[in-house]
């Protein structure tokens, strides 16, 4: 028996060869570029073009690369919840009819082209999806196709066209970056930017407008952005919370960045050459882990540290990142408080929050489970189009509930987050699965593909490209008059493509609000793809 027929005879063992061999891929990095992920896509198609068997050619249960399509949009929705509604408030509108405009103007580049070629719905929704590098779409696509002779075009279209999808992404960013330098250094240019450093600093309270009243009546940690830790007030060390009146003299230990620091100094008097150091004897501060897990969902306000222990959370860690919380940040597990209150309070308070890693790997799947029924059922429901009727499917129901539901952090006493790492975990074990199921399934179509027609589809593909990613440039700069650095993240989004997110990143001078523009159109680039790679494998 053969390599490839002791395969095609053993699907587990087949899944982790491509799983094992496309990882190796994604390490390939060739002048910066990595395929990432895409690779475990690409290892599939070539080991399936290559190895066929006398049995037939290889395949994976379409079981699996469903499953694995689910977790990954829904764990993506659970993670983009609470930055999507907050930040869509503010400025979402503008910058999401941008990328929606965009992905029309590719959406009908693909069409009018790929009928221009004579290629059929499947194949030009292909394209649309992988010159966006959007594999849900994909997914989306081929689901909208099952069981009909079209449903290997949309694959076959992806796997020719993504390659250059990331490159050419990359490589407007890199052409507008260079087109922005050689201008004047004005509000458009891009600048380096340090991610600002979270401080300690000291005050005394002078100014006669602060005295007498509370931190909390002052909005400290909402307005200066700033959390007042402790008070020193005549050689007595106090824990600061929204209840301390201030009085003058007090001499006040606050955290934030150094902004944020010179603006609190200004607002309560001079700034303190004594700081109030933290009296281990009376008071303490210690990094406690959030591992209970209905705790999930909950403000910082909820949690009402001070009055149960008279505590105050002085800085938050999440994903290696610092971040000084403001009253409404919601907590997550796997978050790491560093809090500081009364000594005779510390063992409370751990217990309180559950400080066990062991805890935290404790994963309830009942919440998960529910979200996963409550995606897939609204995955059904049909979406009238003319005399077609379409649906959010596989692709687009479980994420459109995990938005909601990330944002809702928990309902009674049922917890729809998780741990970051848990998610973050099943969102890389769904994209792998996905991946390796397409990629198996479509190597052998792939395989009797003429080279004149993957030419067609390459040349179709870089159009939609370039001409999607421009138009998302151009209109955000433009027309929604965003700074470069939101121009990136912004098209980045609509790229929905980590590649493209990085490359942004490090373009814009390693800013903070490349990620912020780029999870502010995120979902609606995720959805309206879902939705447009059903339209044209339908309509065309």
């Amino acid at each position: 028996m053969t390599i490839a027929g002791f395969l095609a005879r053993n699907e587990l063992l087949l899944l982790f060869v491509v799983i094992v061999a496309g990882v190796g891929l994604a390490k390939l990095q060739v002048r910066g570029v990595r395929l990432g992920l895409a690779g475990v896509l690409f290892a599939g198609l070539g080991l399936a073009a290559l190895a066929r068997p006398p049995e037939g050619a290889l395949r994976l249960a379409p079981e699996l690369k469903e499953l694995g399509l689910i977790l990954f949009v829904y764990c993506v929705g659970l993670t983009s919840g609470p930055s999507f509604f907050a930040a869509f408030r503010a400025r979402g509108a503008r910058l999401n009819v941008t990328v929606g405009l965009a992905l029309l103007v590719g959406a009908a580049v693909a069409v009018i082209g790929g009928r221009l070629l004579g290629l059929d719905g499947g194949l030009i929704a292909g394209v649309f999806c992988g010159a966006l590098t959007n594999t849900p779409a994909l997914g989306a696509a081929t689901e909208a196709l099952r069981g009909s002779e079209a449903s290997i075009g949309p694959v076959l279209g992806y796997s020719v066209t993504y390659p250059f999808g990331v490159m050419g992404a990359l490589l407007c960013f890199r052409v507008y970056v260079h087109l922005r330098e050689r201008g004047s250094s004005g509000p458009g240019s891009i600048r380096p930017e340090v991610k600002p450093a979270i401080e300690n600093g000291a005050v005394v309270v002078t100014r006669a407008e602060v005295v007498g009243r509370t931190i909390g009546e002052l909005r400290v940690q909402d307005e200066l952005e700033v959390v007042v830790a402790r008070v020193l007030r005549h050689d007595e060390q106090l824990v600061a919370n929204k209840y301390t009146v201030l009085a003058e003299g007090d001499i006040l230990g606050i955290v934030g960045t150094k902004e944020a620091l010179a603006r609190a100094i200004e607002v309560f008097g001079e700034p303190s050459h004594i700081h109030p150091a933290v009296d281990r004897g009376s008071i303490d501060m210690r990094r406690v882990l959030v591992s209970k897990h209905e705790l999930g969902g909950l403000t910082i306000k909820e949690l009402k540290l001070d009055r149960r222990f008279h505590a105050q959370v002085t800085r938050l860690r999440r994903a290696d990142a610092d971040l000084v919380p403001s009253s409404d940040f919601r907590i997550e597990p796997g978050d790491r408080l560093r809090i500081v209150a009364p000594r005779a309070q510390m063992t409370a308070i751990a217990e309180f929050f559950g400080d066990s890693e062991r805890q935290l790997a404790d994963v309830d799947f009942f919440g998960l489970a529910l979200g996963l029924c409550v995606g897939l059922l609204l995955a059904r429901v049909p979406i009238p189009l003319g005399e077609a009727q379409l649906s959010l499917g596989v692709a687009g129901g479980p994420l459109l509930v995990g938005l909601v539901l990330g944002r809702l952090g928990k309902t009674g006493r049922i917890h729809w987050t998780l741990p970051y790492e848990t998610t973050h975990a099943l969102r890389e074990l769904g994209l792998l699965l996905f991946l390796a199921g397409v990629g198996v399934s479509a190597g052998s179509a792939l395989a009797q593909l003429a080279w004149n027609s993957a030419v067609r589809l390459l040349g179709l593909g870089a159009l939609v490209t370039l001409i999607t990613t421009v138009v998302a440039l151009v209109v955000t700069r433009l027309w929604a008059k965003e700074g470069s650095v939101a121009t990136l993240g912004v098209s980045s989004g609509m790229q929905t493509q980590p590649a493209t997110l990085a490359a942004a990143f490090e373009l814009s001078g390693k800013s903070e609000a490349t990620y912020v523009a780029y999870a502010v159109v995120y979902p609606v680039a995720m959805i309206g793809k879902i939705l447009l790679a059903q339209i044209i494998a339908l309509s065309v």
